[in-house]
């Protein structure tokens, strides 16, 4: 008896040692016998979409908008309002800093113009918008974005030499590619 209680204090102690190190994942076993994993114990930050600008020499991964990886302190930020190419109607609002930064990634958006390409990869495609129009708004903590076209995309950040002013490029949807 004595050594049965031995056997089950020592039993209980490695448990209550390597449990905590084991790494757990949710998971269903359908009809199959295949697994499908529905949530690990620890968040994958994964990206979901690629922004490219080539005149600018730019390609940032986009992560989603419930991310902690979703912040323009360590990203390009996707707005939550956004909506992605798929639908009858998408607009993809993006921002992030400009200026001198490791994370200035828009640092240079003030060298497009009308016409340049704006490329995402998004969900096995290549969506190329086109820059139909560049506007500033005086920093209030309100943007009033336009919404003329039904495949769009809105880029948003600091006006280069004014602090006082933001710079929005909308882009509308050229083409699209399956890749």
């Amino acid at each position: 008896m004595i050594r049965n209680i031995k056997f089950l204090g020592i039993a209980l102690i490695l448990v209550g040692v390597l449990v905590p190190t084991l790494h757990f994942t949710k998971a269903k076993v359908d009809e199959n016998k295949y697994i499908e994993v529905l949530e690990e114990k620890e968040e994958k930050q994964d990206y979901f979409a690629i922004l490219e600008i080539n005149e600018i020499h730019l390609k940032r991964e986009l992560f989603p908008a419930y991310s902690k990886e979703n912040h323009v302190d360590k990203n390009v930020l996707v707005h939550k309002m956004s909506t992605f190419p798929g639908s009858k109607e998408s607009n993809i609002i993006l921002a992030a800093h400009s200026g001198n930064g490791k994370n200035a990634f828009f640092k240079d958006l003030y060298l497009l113009e009308e016409s340049d390409l704006i490329t995402l990869y998004y969900q096995g495609v290549k969506w190329i918008y086109e820059i139909v129009d560049i506007e500033e708004q005086e920093k209030t903590g309100v943007l009033y974005l336009k919404e003329d076209y039904p495949q769009m995309i809105t880029l948003i950040t600091c006006t280069k030499g004014n602090s006082n002013t933001q710079t929005i490029y909308y882009g509308v949807l050229k083409e699209s590619k399956s890749l």
